[in-house]
């Protein structure tokens, strides 16, 4: 009875040598580095069990964020700035999970294919020029169907490139969301906290592409007012996840969203047609006089 005692007691305070940094220790974890203690061999049950925790569990993980995502944006955002994180699905790799889902069910249930049409009617679209009018308008028609061909092309590269696109104008909702939402709280956040906020807020528009993307397979007009709704849907997931950490009421919070998505299309716009106009006159211009001899 004694040998079994002292076996028991030997075995739970076994020293471990952890795999990650080296350090021995005794128990469960790691001390310096937090590994666990009987980490061994990947194998599929390890993986599909990890799987599981990382989207069912309800003590954390994605499933537990999406949760709070919905039911309380704002608290949880606050309480991942205090530093209570360890339970919530990190905001950068759940927004990139999510944008990988959209554009899988974009694909799939078709609504891709009915923007496609799209794109191939500006990359095909025909000069048709009235030989009885003058040069000039001609030229100004040929230039129209130039600038159509050119807004095909950024349709394509837009769809194909969504989570590039969303991705890279992320630092575009930064600087939009703190030009509007006060000086005030330009002092008392960074703008990586900032970043936390539009990371989930963006979370909550990609969730709804994606809800849209299923609805497309029932019916297209609905898929097509709900594309209409996404900046409305951008101003809510933004009211939604600012306006605790911003100390608003949500009629204030609503209106300084509106005015940072403004600003936010506004740039974008201003930026693609200041591309469009740099391809134009750099590309297309030289052909159409090339094509009109002169």
């Amino acid at each position: 009875m004694q040998n079994e005692i002292q076996t028991e007691v030997e075995t739970q305070t076994k020293t471990t040598h952890c795999l990650n940094c080296g350090t021995e220790f005794e128990g469960n974890f790691c001390p310096e580095c937090g590994q666990s203690a009987d980490t061994g061999r990947f194998t599929m049950r390890f993986i599909f069990e990890n799987l599981l925790a990382a989207f069912l569990s309800k003590d954390g993980g994605i499933w537990f964020t999406f949760r709070n995502l919905f039911t309380r944006p704002g608290a949880m955002v606050v309480e991942i700035l205090k530093g209570k994180r360890r339970r919530y699905f990190s905001p950068f790799p759940m927004l990139f999970f999510t944008l990988t889902v959209y554009i899988l069910l974009f694909s799939i249930t078709g609504s891709r294919g009915d923007l496609k049409t799209m794109e191939k009617e500006y990359l095909e679209t025909k000069e048709t020029v009235d030989a009885s009018l003058d040069e000039k308008t001609k030229e100004a028609i040929s230039s129209v169907n130039e600038l159509k061909r050119v807004f095909g092309v950024g349709m394509k590269m837009y769809n194909t490139h969504y989570t590039a696109v969303t991705m890279l104008t992320i630092p575009l909702f930064l600087f939009a969301t703190r030009m509007c939402y006060g000086r005030a709280n330009r002092k008392r956040y960074y703008r990586a906290e900032y970043l936390i906020a539009i990371a989930y807020s963006l979370v909550m528009v990609v969730l709804y592409r994606c809800l849209a993307s299923l609805v497309f397979l029932f019916s297209d007009n609905a898929f097509d007012t709900m594309g209409d709704l996404i900046p409305l849907v951008i101003v809510a997931a933004f009211t939604a996840c600012f306006r605790k950490i911003l100390g608003f009421n949500t009629i204030k919070s609503v209106w300084r969203s509106f005015l940072a998505m403004a600003l936010y299309y506004t740039i974008l716009l201003i930026a693609i047609l200041a591309i469009c106009l740099i391809v134009i006159l750099i590309i297309y211009i030289p052909i159409i006089k090339q094509r009109n001899g002169g």
